[in-house]
C-alpha cells in the first residue's frame, strides 16, 4: 500500500476552522487516477453543499479532473483515465491531490477553463 495526502479548499467560514482539511490515504501503488478519485469519493472527504451543487477540481501539481456533487460518480478528465502511476509506462508520482472548491459554478464551465491550462516552462 502506498499513503498518499489530500487537502482540499473550505466551503464556508465556519469550515475553515479545520482547513486545509488534511487527510492521508492508503491506495494500492497500481491506481490508476480514476480509481484513486473514485475510492475518495466513496470515503465521503469532500463536504456535501446544500443545493447539491458543488463543483471542484481536482489537482495533482496541475488540474486533472472536475467534480460535482450532483454527479460525483463521473467526473470530468482533464487528463486520460489511466493516468500511469508508480510502476507503470509514463509513471507519475502521486503523493498529494488537492481539492480546489469552485462554489455552484456550471462544471462544464470550469471544465472549460482548467482544459486550456498551461504550465510555463523555461526553455
Amino acid at each position: 500500500m502506498k499513503k498518499i495526502k489530500l487537502t482540499r479548499d473550505s466551503v464556508t467560514l465556519g469550515d475553515d476552522v479545520n482547513a486545509p482539511h488534511f487527510l492521508e490515504i492508503e491506495i494500492a501503488p497500481n491506481w490508476t487516477i480514476t480509481e484513486i478519485i473514485k475510492y475518495i469519493l466513496n470515503i465521503n472527504y469532500l463536504p456535501k453543499i446544500s443545493g447539491g451543487y458543488a463543483t471542484w477540481s481536482v489537482a495533482i501539481e496541475e488540474p486533472i479532473a472536475v467534480l460535482t456533487q450532483k454527479k460525483h460518480k463521473e467526473p470530468l478528465l482533464l487528463c486520460f483515465p489511466d493516468y500511469p502511476y508508480d510502476g507503470t509506462q509514463g509513471f507519475v508520482k502521486i503523493e498529494h491531490v488537492h481539492f480546489n472548491y469552485h462554489a455552484q459554478k456550471k462544471a462544464h464551465e470550469v471544465f472549460e477553463v482548467l482544459s486550456r491550462f498551461k504550465i510555463k516552462t523555461d526553455y
